[in-house]
């Protein structure tokens, strides 16, 4: 069961994130003029959208930076920085791979590659984009929330210093851990309050803890209307704001992974929003807790590199039975 749900958060974010990339930072109306309304399957990116050169199926930089987190744990079974550091430098090398990338990851491994010691290195910021692979963490760590912690807000602290930024990539690999150890429960209220519980027992900041508290009254409201969300937590790239919406999101509609993540790729709004990453993380979400199996095969089929995904995901369960009892 252990792979199925590798192989679903591999799947799972990729699809949100390649269903996103059509919407990201557009708003209904460029939505509608583009697309011709809500995405609700694969289609040639507009030219109107951020990423107009990618063809259809195609992930954004989300996916480039989790693949490198992911690849880090499944040849070498560990946090290795220096590993982890040398691929962020191959991709910033090559600038044609670029799919419209926040600026961070560049800086930090341009800095790396010029010999820049870590400190020198970090750079300020608080987008989404340097949380994210920390999802790589929680699926190494499957069956220790401390260990998904510490090692999520490590794999952030080697590219940004922001404090918020690295408490919630910690909260990300937590809340995968817990989601593949099978250590949550959907079908009760109760089940999605002890999760957030326990991200609030982890988290160390003050301000990521209010948007959980946020999170947990909205769940306790079981508020459905989309745009109230996106009012309530944010849409942006401030990494609080796809974080606090993505997780609602999957606690709300997450058994059903289509519904979920189509309510994450058209989470745009009136002013547009991060629906890539919104997308990427309800779907690593998503796809976790249900596995592989309950993902559309046309997505899975249509998602671009499908056999590298499939094979990356064994790599990392082959890793983990190695080191581990399953």
């Amino acid at each position: 069961m252990l792979l199925k749900k590798i192989k679903g958060t591999v799947f799972g974010g990729a699809i949100g994130d390649a269903l996103g990339t059509l919407t990201e930072e557009m708003d209904r109306g460029m939505v509608k003029k583009s697309y011709g309304g809500a995405i609700t399957d694969f289609v040639e990116p507009s030219p109107l959208s951020v990423c107009p050169f990618l063809k259809k199926g195609q992930y954004s930089h989300e996916t480039q930076m989790f693949l490198i987190a992911l690849e880090m744990y499944a040849e070498k079974g560990k946090l290795d920085e220096e590993f982890y550091i040398e691929k962020l430098i191959d991709w910033a090398k090559n600038e044609k791979d670029h799919r419209y990338p926040a600026g961070g990851h560049i800086n930090a491994a341009l800095a790396y590659k010029s010999g820049a010691l870590p400190d020198e290195a970090r750079v300020k910021g608080t987008e989404i984009d340097g949380a994210l692979p920390a999802v790589a963490a929680g699926l190494f760590r499957w069956d220790n929330s401390e260990d998904a912690y510490q090692e999520g807000s490590h794999i952030a602290s080697i590219i940004y210093k922001d404090e918020i930024l690295i408490d919630t990539a910690g909260l990300i690999a937590v809340t995968i851990s817990t989601i593949a150890g099978e250590r949550i429960f959907l079908e009760i209220e109760d089940g999605k309050l002890h999760l957030l519980e326990l991200l609030h027992s982890f988290s160390q900041v003050e301000i990521v803890k209010s948007y959980i508290d946020m999170v947990i009254t909205t769940v306790r409201e079981n508020i459905d209307e989309l745009d109230e969300l996106i009012l309530r937590f944010g849409n942006g790239n401030f990494v609080l704001e796809p974080f606090a919406l993505s997780l609602y999101i999957f606690l709300k509609w997450g058994k059903d992974f289509r519904k979920s993540i189509l309510r994450a790729v058209n989470a745009y709004g009136e002013f547009g929003g991060d629906t890539d990453a919104i997308g990427f993380l309800t779907g690593a979400l998503s796809g976790c807790y249900n596995g592989v199996d309950a993902i559309p095969k046309e997505w899975i089929n249509g998602i671009e590199n499908a056999k590298y995904l499939d094979l990356i995901s064994e790599k990392l369960f082959e890793k983990i039975q190695n080191g581990q009892n399953i």
